[in-house]
């Protein structure tokens, strides 16, 4: 049986506006997508993610992301939402909440970025957090389409993002980009560029693939701990 998945939650990438061929966003804009995943593990069927990317009428972007992984007797349902603005090119959050279910405890939560006040809000306790407010500060969710972006409008090869992660607390994320690989995908056959995850621990490993020829969405991503696989996220589908 397949779900919904996502280790990956906070990962999936922007899309184009017609399949197969990437569409030019002007500076100021992202393109809006809906991609769908499969997860597998060791080979076999492990779950299934969406990450769906729309914009209002305002002009602010809302980002979903929904995951569920489920393996013998357990389950894991996660639910991202993002809501931002995108100016100057560079993301400007709103909104966010996570939520999880499944085996084991529930947990969520949901905050509002006050930038005049400097302040991230827990939106149930009406209460800032004690975080620490960063003029570029993000939150998990949207990290991705910043990262998307940020590849393809620079030659640069380090990145790195001060964000609000899942428990409401700050967190400092970096990539470096690495060479392009040939992919063969659900999806099809693709060009990517390789970004990994810089982490002072050697233990966890997260490596991303991203499509320029697909405006830089993400195709692949896949994790590993102490060396081993703990899954693998592949590009199905683009509408």
């Amino acid at each position: 049986m397949r779900a919904v998945v996502a280790f990956i939650a906070g990962a999936l990438g922007l899309v184009l506006a017609g399949e197969g061929v990437a569409a030019t966003q002007p500076n100021n804009m992202l393109s809006t997508y809906d991609a769908r995943y499969e997860v597998r593990r060791g080979g076999s069927d492990y779950g299934e993610a969406m990450r769906r990317l729309e914009q209002t009428a305002e002009g602010s972007y809302q980002l979903a992301n929904e995951t569920e992984i489920s393996f013998l007797f357990l389950s894991d349902v996660r639910r991202y939402e993002s809501t931002f603005d995108f100016t100057a090119e560079q993301v400007e959050p709103l909104n966010f909440s996570f939520k999880r279910s499944g085996t084991g405890r529930n947990k969520g939560i949901r905050v509002r970025f006050d930038a005049d006040a400097q302040q991230v809000v827990d939106v149930e306790a009406e209460a800032p957090l004690p975080v620490t407010w960063h003029a570029d500060l993000m939150d998990e969710a949207s990290l991705l389409e910043q990262l998307r972006y940020d590849l393809a409008h620079s030659d640069e090869t380090e990145f790195s993002y001060q964000i609000i992660d899942d428990k409401g607390a700050n967190d400092q994320q970096r990539f470096r980009r690495m060479a392009s690989e040939t992919l063969k995908l659900p999806y099809g056959e693709v060009e990517a560029v390789k970004v990994e995850r810089v982490r002072e621990s050697k233990k966890r490993e997260t490596i991303y693939w991203f499509a320029p020829e697909l405006n830089y969405v993400l195709v692949k991503m896949q994790q590993r701990k102490e060396g081993d696989e703990v899954a693998t996220l592949l590009l199905e589908q683009l509408n």
